[in-house]
Order: C-alpha cells, then sequence, then structure tokens
C-alpha cells in the first residue's frame, strides 16, 4: 500500500494541473470514518473536468491520514487538501471558496455522497441556461444502512422540488431553508458576490447565503433528473441533529434576511417579503425557546387586523400545541 503523503505534499498536490471548470469544496471536522466514501463519490462521477478541495477544519481524528491515503491511490484526479486551524464550517467554506479555480462551485458535507451523474447534469443545464444555481433532489439514508434510501426526512413541500424565479423563490427561501448545501452546483462569481458564507454562523450558513444570492440573480433551477441527486447521512453528530444551534442560527439568518430587505428599496413585493419573514420569526419562536416574544408579536398582529391575521393566529396554536405534545411525550425527562 503506498503510503500517506505529508501534509505539504498534499496541500501541493493538483494545483498544477489543468484548471478545472468545478471546484468542489468538502469541508471536514473530525469525520475521518465518513470522509473516504465522500471522496469515493467524487471519484466516480461521470464529469471529469474538476478539483476536489477538502478543507480540514483542525480535526483531532484521522482526517489528515484518509485524505493523504485516498490522494495517493488517485494521482490522476485533482484533489486538494488544505489544512486550517479550527474555525468553523463557514470559514472552512470560504477558505475552500478561495482556492477554488472552477467556474461553478459544488459543497459536499464530508459525511454525505453525490450521484455519480450529478455534476454532468447539472453542468449542461448550467451552461445552457441563465440562472444562478442548478440543484437536485435529496435523498437520506440512516448511517450503516446506505442501500436504504428514503426521501422524507423533512415534512412534504420543505425542500424544493421545482424551479424557483423572483418573489417566488425568495417567499420559499423565507420560510425554509429549501436546498440542502449538497444539491446545488452554483456559480463562484454569485457566491463571491454575495459574500461568501457568514463567518459567525456554523449551522443555517448556506440558508442565508442562497437568499443573499436569489437577491442578485433569482432563479433556481431545478434539475428534476433522477440520476442527478445529493445522499445526505443521518446521524447523531449530523448538523440535523444539533437543535440548540439550529434555533440560534435561524433567528440570526432571520435578522439578517430582515435588514437586506429593508435595503432593496425597489424590491417588488418588499412589504409583503418582510412580514412574511417577520411571521415566520415569530412561529420559530413559539416552537422553539422563545415562546413568549413570538406570542407578543402574534398578539399584537391579530388585534391590529383581526380579519386578515386569523391564519397567523392559527399557525401560533398549531405550533404551541405540538410544543406541548413534544414536552410531554414519554422518554423527554418530564
Amino acid at each position: 500500500m503506498a503510503e500517506p503523503l505529508g501534509r505539504d505534499e498534499i496541500n501541493n498536490r493538483g494545483q498544477h494541473m489543468s484548471t478545472p471548470v468545478i471546484s468542489i469544496i468538502v469541508p471536514a471536522y473530525n469525520y475521518a470514518r465518513y470522509l473516504r466514501a465522500a471522496l469515493n463519490s467524487v471519484s466516480e462521477q461521470s464529469f471529469t473536468n474538476w478539483e476536489c478541495i477538502i478543507v480540514d477544519d483542525g480535526s483531532t481524528d484521522d482526517t489528515e491520514v484518509v485524505v493523504g491515503d485516498f490522494i495517493s491511490k488517485h494521482p490522476d484526479q485533482q484533489f486538494r487538501y488544505v489544512y486550517i486551524p479550527n474555525s468553523g464550517t463557514s470559514v472552512a467554506k470560504n477558505t475552500g471558496i478561495d482556492f477554488a479555480r472552477g467556474k461553478y462551485i459544488q459543497f459536499l458535507d464530508a459525511d454525505d455522497l453525490l450521484s455519480p451523474e450529478k455534476l454532468a447534469i447539472q453542468f449542461a443545464i448550467m451552461e445552457s441556461r441563465d440562472c444562478a444555481l442548478v440543484f437536485s433532489s435529496a435523498r437520506f439514508f440512516n448511517d450503516g444502512q446506505e442501500a436504504q434510501e428514503f426521501t422524507n426526512h423533512y415534512p412534504e413541500g420543505f425542500l424544493a422540488e421545482a424551479t424557483l424565479e423572483n418573489g417566488t423563490l425568495l417567499a420559499a427561501l423565507i420560510k425554509n431553508n429549501v436546498v440542502t448545501i449538497s444539491s446545488p452546483l452554483v456559480h463562484k462569481d454569485l457566491l463571491v458576490a454575495a459574500g461568501n458564507f457568514q463567518l459567525e454562523l456554523n449551522n443555517n450558513e448556506d440558508w442565508l447565503l442562497w437568499f443573499r444570492i436569489a437577491l442578485l440573480k433569482p432563479i433556481f433551477i431545478f434539475d428534476g433528473n433522477d440520476r442527478s441527486y445529493a445522499k445526505i447521512r443521518i446521524h447523531p453528530n449530523s448538523a440535523m441533529k444539533v437543535h440548540l444551534n439550529m434555533y440560534l442560527g435561524e433567528v440570526v439568518v432571520r435578522k439578517a434576511m430582515d435588514a437586506a430587505l429593508h435595503k432593496l428599496n425597489t424590491l417588488a413585493d418588499r412589504h409583503t417579503l418582510l412580514r412574511l419573514n417577520k411571521d415566520m420569526l415569530a412561529l420559530h419562536r413559539v416552537r422553539s425557546l422563545e415562546w413568549s416574544k413570538g406570542w407578543a408579536y402574534i398578539l399584537r398582529e391579530f388585534i391590529k387586523h383581526p380579519s386578515h391575521r386569523a391564519e397567523l393566529l392559527g399557525h401560533g396554536l398549531f405550533k404551541s400545541a405540538a410544543r406541548m405534545v413534544r414536552y410531554f411525550k414519554p422518554g423527554n425527562g418530564t
């Protein structure tokens, strides 16, 4: 077996090869046990004009060894390893963007996978259509059960499954993070123009960036192809399981959305979008940690406009009931 490459050799590997059209960015922190599978899914892409930049965010496990061994076994593919002190996923992704030479960017979490034809299918669409990004469907699987995929990890309609444009796109993004991080192929220039990932966010960071990109170029195309998808691994340490941090991250995202919308005086339906974002923040608070703040907003709105805001009140009651059910569910420690 070939000896793993040293850090300096890994860092220099691939940077003198031909210029790629797609840069795949893999932020990695202590996911050595999953990383080889993620890199295999890159290596097996039918589209070959890519580079893959693995950004090691100060891992303390065998991430560097795994990457070095993998690169030594794939000398003809453009894998690159970049080590940074632990700084969080947003800094790691931004570092990858800084190193990227491709026209388009594909993000891949170190515990997730890409279908073999994803890049080829999405590249063809990006080259023929005027859009910000092309996104695929997402398939989920529990750790250790890669062959047993399912599509209903989120409630029906949570993730986008159709092309979205203009006000419809912005409203969808205000309601939910409708595109998973590994689903899109996106223009690098737009990522940079949107300000890259917000550094203080280490969850929901992609959501805010998609929103800022949509403000610049409001068309996200759904590829609608069964052979193009991202496979999202569900396990106890995955980002989807960190509920408190996700809650706090959503508050930051919604405040940033509010600030961005206030700056766009010429945006059609700006007032409607601003109100939708405030409504969604209130409902988020009702079902999470700031129940009183959420209900204060909902009741103020209902008192001012009872006929027009009854639907918001109904949603608030539903969220509160769901919260109570969770609270009294057996096994939650109450």
